[in-house]
């Protein structure tokens, strides 16, 4: 500002300046002011401004709210309909947040609360209680982040399961858990549906075994007679016969064949349906084998006047790794069927060869082709189910029991290949079995170098001459039978009734082999088997071939006999060719090791011998007529004699063995009685049945049945009512048994038999 020049204060210079210094200070008002209403408009605009975003977050908040109010009631819908109580816990506090269901699971009304958590402890059974803190402690600790535990409450109607989840809801800056929420769930109706499918699969477990025990039963009851039939069977068609004798004994044996095939493929799918049949995994010569297995069905065919062909692709490999049996056993229900299929003049090819997939994998195709009647399309989805062929015709016109194909594609299946089919109605079939080609070309260290010299083997007519045989035998039928083939072959036999007596006849030395049976009274054949390699090893014996011959013939029994230190096992009914089969494995296998052991002693002289026999068995044959008439009871000696043969030395020797083991098993029958002793009934009684059917002593056979079943179910007031009839009918079967060895002059003049007479003992 200028400085005015000083005048007086009423001069006009005085106004003037003092008028100009008012109009300076009222433009610096005026600019104030104008300033003044600049920042008051800005303030009013945002002011404005303030206002429009304080309503616009208002409506938000309140459209947030109103969503919010939306999803919690969607939420309490959704628990409300899953039966949930909800539960919030903060870490630390003496009381747990639950939603009003909670009282709903305990039969109680009431609303959402906070419950003291002793007593909530209170509601929970005592068994469940440690699980539960087991699953809080980790979420409380901050160690987990969910969990979930299964406990019971008490209800009004009883204990009631409820199942918890939980999970950390809050943590602190460390990471500690602060609140913990979740959720809780009657479970009633999934512990009870639990507890039904474990119920019911505890009763087709127990279905299963029974089927299974019920089985190993049958198997053991049918091949034990069948055992004896087709045995008895074989030696009278070595025997003098006419022809129409020759045709019966025949048709006889092919019936006992058709029987032990039948058995044989309803206890392999039970093997199979069970999990329980195992696959070999061994090497053979791939085309030898087939040749082998093809041969005896190209018989039939020829026989049948059937076209027969075998077409072996010579790309196909020399050795092979895998289970031979089983390929045979697919291939010749294949063929048996296409043969039976196929009318006279048709044909019937084998194609064997190497199939090349995309993937470059090799695989062994085999083909089953004929010319017979073919299956229709609408049959073709079911023909490889058990029990079934193409319609119901089949069964009446060509027989069969429908497992053969459902069998081939079970074992296909589980050698990892796959079996096919192609069929028109009347114009034949196809089947084509894929399988995995295991090439093998190391050295086999097994029996044989391949089926072809098993076979030749086979045929090479008598066989192991001055080997001395101990058979170890309780049941006297199958004893004879067993006795004559060893004979038959140059064997020397020595019997051993039972296990015990196998180990005492083994110990004084001089046995090449021994035949084994598996259940026998007191000592096993297990048990005794596992005596002898007990002594072996302390005593540093060479090892003596041991071969089970046994009617246990069910899942797991031949690896049960391996177990115990057997070295073979043959089922019955034995059939000869099976068991020098079996035979030749194990002496060959044992053959080996010894060499392959210097130190071990020299291989058993009898067992490489393979000359003409000596001699020949003993016998003589009666010619004496069969009486006119034969009392029906207690024996049908007349057809006693006609199972023998008419050998009468064995028929006495049958005789003096039967009277000692029927005096035997009384006294044992009486003593389990009255120790209650159900094994020990059960044995004796099963044993005496089949021994007294294998004598003719028809009624005897079923009252020992009788006691058998009587022991089985333990009910012990039968079993005692029903001995004395066994003993009164046992005194008879010795009275005739003690004829049977009389003189023939004395025979003949002979009383009747008394029913009172006195068992010889």
């Amino acid at each position: 500002m200028r400085t005015l020049p000083a005048v007086s204060p009423q001069s006009p210079e005085r106004l003037a300046l003092d008028l100009q210094r008012a109009l300076d200070e009222l433009k610096q008002e005026r600019e104030r002011s104008r300033q003044l209403l600049d920042e008051l408009q800005e303030q009013s605009h945002e002011l404005e401004r303030l206002r429009h975003s304080v309503h616009r977050e208002s409506n938000s908040r309140f459209l947030a709210e109103e969503a919010l109010d939306e999803t919690r009631d969607r939420l309490q819908l959704a628990v409300d309909a899953a039966g949930l109580a909800l539960w919030d816990w903060a870490v630390g506090s003496s009381e747990v947040f639950l939603s009003a269901r909670w009282g709903e699971f305990l039969g109680e009304v009431t609303m959402d609360a906070k419950w003291p958590i002793g007593e909530l402890f209170g509601h929970v059974h005592p068994d469940d209680i440690a699980n539960l803190k087991l699953a809080a402690t980790p979420l409380a600790k901050g160690m987990a982040e969910r969990a979930v535990v299964e406990f019971r409450v008490k209800g009004p109607a009883g204990w009631h399961w409820l199942e918890a989840h939980g999970m950390v809801a809050e943590r602190d800056a460390k990471g500690a858990s602060l609140r913990l929420m979740g959720t809780v769930a009657n479970i009633d109706t999934h512990k009870r549906a639990e507890a039904d499918s474990a119920k019911a699969r505890d009763l087709a477990e127990q279905a299963s075994r029974a089927k299974s025990e019920f089985l190993a039963n049958i198997s053991h009851e049918v091949r034990t007679p069948l055992n004896a039939l087709m045995g008895l069977t074989r030696m009278l068609m070595d025997s003098p016969l006419n022809a129409e004798q020759a045709n019966w004994l025949q048709l006889m044996d092919n019936s006992a064949q058709s029987l032990l095939a039948l058995l044989n493929d309803i206890l392999d799918l039970s093997r199979i349906e069970s999990g329980k049949l195992q696959m070999e995994h061994t090497r053979f010569e791939l085309a030898p084998a087939l040749e082998e297995i093809v041969g005896p069905y190209a018989e039939q065919a020829r026989g049948k006047q059937l076209a027969f062909e075998l077409q072996i692709a010579p790309t196909l490999p020399r050795w092979v790794m895998g289970d031979q049996s089983r390929l045979r056993q697919v291939l010749g229900n294949l063929l048996s069927n296409a043969i039976k299929f196929t009318p006279k003049g048709g044909r019937v090819a084998v194609r064997a060869g190497v199939l090349s997939k995309p993937s470059g994998e090799r695989r062994l195709q085999i083909q089953v082709q004929d010319s017979g009647v073919g299956i229709a399309k609408r049959h073709q989805a079911a023909i490889f189910d058990p029990f079934t062929q193409a319609d119901a015709s089949v069964a009446r016109v060509h027989g069969g029991s429908g497992l053969g194909l459902a069998i081939c594609s079970k074992l296909v299946r589980l050698m990892g290949g796959e079996i096919g089919l192609e069929s028109e109605l009347g114009q034949g079939s196809v089947f084509r079995v894929n399988l995995p080609l295991h090439i093998s070309t190391a050295v086999d260290s097994g029996p044989m170098s391949s089926p072809a010299e098993l076979m030749e083997l086979n045929q090479a007519g008598p066989r192991y001459a001055g080997m001395v045989v101990l058979l170890a035998e309780d049941h006297p039928v199958n004893e004879l039978m067993m006795r004559q083939l060893l004979l038959r072959l140059g064997c020397m036999v020595r019997i051993a009734r039972g296990g015990a007596q196998a180990v005492t006849q083994w110990e004084q030395g001089g046995v090449d082999l021994i035949l084994m049976d598996v259940q026998m009274p007191g000592v096993s054949g297990l048990e005794a088997t596992r005596q002898i390699r007990e002594i072996e090893a302390r005593r540093k014996l060479g090892r003596t071939p041991i071969v089970a011959v046994t009617a246990n013939a069910m899942p797991g029994d031949r690896q049960t006999c391996l177990d115990s230190g057997m070295d073979g096992y043959v089922p019955k009914p034995v059939s000869p060719q099976g068991l020098m089969q079996e035979i030749d494995r194990v002496l060959h296998l044992l053959a080996n090791a010894r060499t392959e052991a210097p130190g071990e002693a020299p291989a058993m002289p009898g067992a490489t011998s393979l000359v003409e026999p000596a001699i020949s068995p003993a016998t003589v044959l009666s010619k004496a007529a069969p009486p006119q008439t034969v009392h029906p009871e207690p024996l049908d000696v007349a057809k006693l004699r006609r199972r023998l043969d008419g050998d009468e030395a064995t028929l006495q020797q049958l005789a003096v063995a039967m009277r000692s083991d029927l005096a035997s098993r009384q006294e044992a029958l009486r003593s389990a009685l009255a120790a209650r002793d159900t094994g020990s009934a059960v044995a004796h009684a099963h044993g005496l049945k089949g021994s007294l059917g294998s004598m003719t002593a028809e009624r005897g056979a079923r009252l020992a049945k009788g006691l058998e079943l009587a022991a089985r179910a333990e009910d012990w007031q039968l079993f005692e009512r029903a001995l004395p009839l066994l003993d009164a009918e046992a005194r008879r079967i010795d009275a005739a048994l003690a004829t049977l060895l009389l003189p023939a002059d004395d025979a003949a003049g002979a009383l009747p038999l008394a029913q009172d007479a006195p068992a010889q003992r």
